[in-house]
């Protein structure tokens, strides 16, 4: 699995790279630009094009097909199948084939939902049903919630989840994490670096985590490293490109995408493993996104304004009007980032494996 690991690191990280000055070319071909206005909440002082997320699709996608032509171990991966089963009822057909084609599909849809939204915006109610229909898709596929293992003091059993809360609670999960991303996309390389120490991140818990004797688990486990370090290899070509100072934006493509990952590596990974606090786990890696996210939540709510109205009170936004560069708060989140996902990893270890 090494050798499968460094190669989709290798492989996203050169495709997206490489392809990155193309899709910047084809963004300013059909004038797919983030122009700054005056009393906007943009930083940025030139027209920057969008559709970044579009290398970033395209790397992984492009990663995954050459990797299943040429490597044996990673087609080995995707025949895994297995019936899952409680109380002698059948609760779930595992297949990580499945998995994976679900992953993609829906990906696909939040990438065309990008993909117009960067060039005409589309209204928040319009984005969010096509955000849920795409949670759906890969739900369906296999990507979901299916319960969580209690507490110890309550038994330390895995406790299935009623089918309907399960579908509600995977899609709620998926469609929060895309928007949390998406609403902390603000300055340049901010969500890339953000999302590829997150996805780093991902990977070693779902290494300490794939030591698991449970099989199904330590497959799920290998496919959500797999994943992870795939996405973090497309980062970190693309944050090249999208640093400070940027020739090029994620646009809505891009950070509903790595949002839409993250939730799902969470979801076929770590939530299937340890107990109840398995759930805090993906949340405390980006928990500053995710504070962030929640007093524009509030603030919003307690101002009477729309949820999803942009405005200039993020945290980015007061550091900037306290006389901080985009730099030095950038890098003030990537030390953040790195330190609540040491913390989420410390977590996992004194959890243990299964």
């Amino acid at each position: 699995m090494v050798r499968l690991y460094f190669g989709i690191f290798l492989l996203t990280f050169l495709a997206v790279f490489l392809s990155t000055p193309f899709f910047r070319h084809l963004a300013k071909k059909f004038k797919v630009l983030d122009y700054p206005r005056s009393r906007s909440r943009k930083v940025h002082t030139q027209p920057i094009p969008r559709w970044g997320g579009l290398s970033i699709y395209f790397g992984l996608l492009l990663s995954v097909i050459i990797l299943y032509f040429f490597s044996a171990d990673f087609r080995t991966l995707l025949e895994y199948k297995d019936s899952l089963y409680s109380a002698g009822r059948l609760i779930r057909y595992l297949e990580l084939s499945k998995q994976l084609t679900g992953v993609f599909i829906a990906a696909s849809l939040i990438v065309i939902l990008g993909m117009i939204d960067d060039k005409r915006n589309i209204s928040p109610i319009a984005k969010l049903l096509t955000q849920i229909i795409a949670a759906y898709i890969a739900m369906d596929y296999g990507v979901r919630i299916l319960g969580l293992t209690l507490l110890q003091i309550f038994g330390g059993k895995f406790y299935y989840l009623p089918t309907l809360l399960s579908q509600i609670i995977t899609v709620v999960w998926l469609v929060g994490f895309m928007n949390t991303i998406n609403l902390i996309d603000g300055l340049d390389g901010l969500a890339t670096g953000l999302v590829a120490i997150a996805a780093f991140t991902f990977f070693i818990i779902s290494l300490i985590q794939g030591g698991t004797k449970i099989v199904f688990l330590a497959k799920q486990l290998n496919l959500a490293a797999l994943i992870s370090i795939g996405l973090c290899g497309a980062c970190l070509g693309f944050l090249y490109h999208n640093f400070y100072p940027a020739k090029i934006f994620l646009g809505d493509t891009g950070s509903m995408l790595l949002g839409f990952l993250l939730g799902t590596i969470a979801v076929i990974g770590t939530l299937k493993t340890t107990a109840v606090i398995a759930f805090f786990i993906p949340i405390l890696v980006i928990g500053l996104p995710v504070t962030d996210v929640i007093f524009a939540i509030i603030r919003r709510f307690l101002k009477r304004r729309p949820i999803f109205e942009a405005d200039k009170e993020h945290f980015h936004h007061r550091l900037l009007r306290l006389g901080w560069t985009q730099k030095e708060i950038v890098f003030l989140v990537y030390i953040v980032t790195l330190i609540l996902s040491q913390g989420a990893i410390l977590l996992t270890v004194f959890r243990g494996q299964r």
